[in-house]
Parts: structure tokens; sequence; C-alpha cells
């Protein structure tokens, strides 16, 4: 699905495409039609499979999504849908103003697909800013991906279909892999970006904000980086920050992998150990 289809040189936004007119979709140029209906934005729709284009695979919920956040800007310059053809990328949603690629990821990614983006836009001098489906990521269970997209401008969403869709940041913990505690959510403003200030940050802050501080470049209004910035002058949240840090450090202590010898002694003795005993226990129960 798509909300923009092209008619030879100029872009035609769904609702005002003609019905039964034939269009051609941004990204892979294969023949599109728009699609109308009740309970349903209008949208186009390709007229034969194509499993490797981006805008064939995106749900209604995306669509909805990108016109919520466009809605929310309330700023011209935000675009839907934005080609660049130098890197082969269509943008959810460009804001032009503010220097800002938003992508919407409502499936899982590949972290060389993430990886790929995050430096594609960086060419075309643009901020990447990732919003992740919280009813695909924020589970127990962390893919390369998303662990990578958490260090860089990257924020969950719940989707709501009618209104606006809630958006937020928040405390994580994350080690092989595996979420092993997170905090309450914090709601973030989406037009309300700002740019990073130079500052020397604490280095008693949780791992998750330096590192996010080290790698990203803008930050929003409620976001952590906007909360260390406020723990300077807020005693409560530098107390937050210390507790967290704290709970950090036992928990990685906790679960430290086992040293050399113990993994050693497990691959070598213990296992094989196991093997025969289960051999054993079979051969007898055949008898």
């Amino acid at each position: 699905m798509a909300l923009y289809a092209s008619d030879e040189d100029r872009y035609i936004f769904a609702a005002d495409a003609a019905p039964g007119g034939s269009y051609r979709c941004l990204e892979c140029s294969a023949p599109v039609k728009v699609r109308r209906g009740r309970n349903r934005i209008p949208h186009f729709y390709h007229l034969h499979r194509s499993p490797r284009c981006h805008l064939y695979s995106k749900s209604e919920d995306h669509l909805i999504l990108q016109l919520q956040i466009q809605k929310a800007l309330s700023d011209t310059t935000a675009q839907i849908e934005k080609s660049f053809f130098s890197i082969h990328r269509i943008a959810d949603l460009l804001w032009e103003k503010e220097k800002i690629a938003f992508e919407i990821q409502c499936s899982f990614l590949d972290i060389a697909e993430a990886q790929r983006r995050v430096v594609d836009y960086g060419k075309m001098g643009y901020h990447d800013v990732w919003l992740l489906d919280d009813r695909i990521f924020n589970r127990r269970s962390v893919r390369p991906a998303e662990e990578f997209l958490r260090t860089q401008t990257c924020y969950f969403f719940s989707f709501q279909r009618s209104g606006f869709s809630y958006f937020y940041d928040q405390m994580e913990i994350i080690l092989e892999r595996k979420r092993l505690k997170k905090g309450p959510p914090f709601k973030i403003n989406l037009s309300k970006p700002r740019v990073k200030p130079s500052l020397e940050w604490p280095p008693d802050l949780p791992s998750q904000i330096q590192e996010r501080t080290t790698r990203a470049d803008r930050y929003f209004q409620g976001d952590l980086i906007h909360l260390a910035i406020q723990a300077a002058i807020h005693p409560s949240i530098a107390c937050i920050f210390e507790r967290w840090r704290k709970l950090e450090i036992e928990l990685r202590q906790s679960n430290r992998p086992p040293g050399w010898i113990a993994a050693c002694i497990e691959r070598c003795i213990a296992r094989p150990y196991l093997r025969i005993l289960d051999w054993l226990i079979d051969r007898v129960n055949n008898e």
C-alpha cells in the first residue's frame, strides 16, 4: 500500500487519484491503481506481486500513522513518501524544515538494512528518527536491528487507529539481546525536535543514555536525552538515573557469562556426559 504514486512526471495523492486510472509505484515503478472503501483510507495497490518493494508490503496501519504524524507536525514541509533517487530510498515522512527523515517500522528488520538506512539518509544531510511498533518490538527478546536502533534516535509507539498514536521513550536494560528490565514510558512530542547540546555528560549516567548521547545528534521533548539535560537542575530525575545505574550494574554482574574454564568444562565434560547418560537411559528403556 502507498499514499502516493506517479502519473508520468508528477505525484498523485491517493485521495485525488481517478478511479480506474493507471499509475506507477514510486519505488519499483510497477503499475498500481487506487482503492477506496467505507472503512479504509484511499491508497494505491500493486496489480502484481512485488515482494522486494517496501511500498508493496506497507500495511494500512503504517499509512494511518504517516498521516497522523504529518498532521501533528502542522508543517507544509513535512512530506509523505519522499523519493531520493540517488540513494534508492523513499522516506516514510520527510520533515524538510528540520532535516529529519522519520522511519516507521511495523515489521521486523534486518540489522544490515537498518544500518544502511542510517548511513544513506546521513549522506543526504538528514537525521534518521526511528519509530518502532510496540506490537512487534519492545519485547523481552531483542533482535539485533532493534538493539542497534535503540542506540540511535529511536522511540516506540502504541498504535491508535482513531485519534493519535502514543509515542514514547523508556529506560531499559538489555543484556545478551534480552530486555531484563524496562521502566515506565516517557511520552515524547514529535513536533518539538532539538539539537543535542555540546555538554560534558556525567560519567555515572545509565549506559543506555551514555550511548544515546554519543550517537544521536537530535532529541525530542520528553525523551531520555531531554531528561538527562533536566537532571542537572532536577534532583528527582538525577536520583532516578542513579538508582537505574545501580540496578544495571547489579543485573550485569548477576547475569555475567561464565569464564573460559567453566565454558570448557561445560563443553568438554558436562555435555558429553549428558549425551552418554541419555544414550544409556534410552538403551535401558528399549531392552
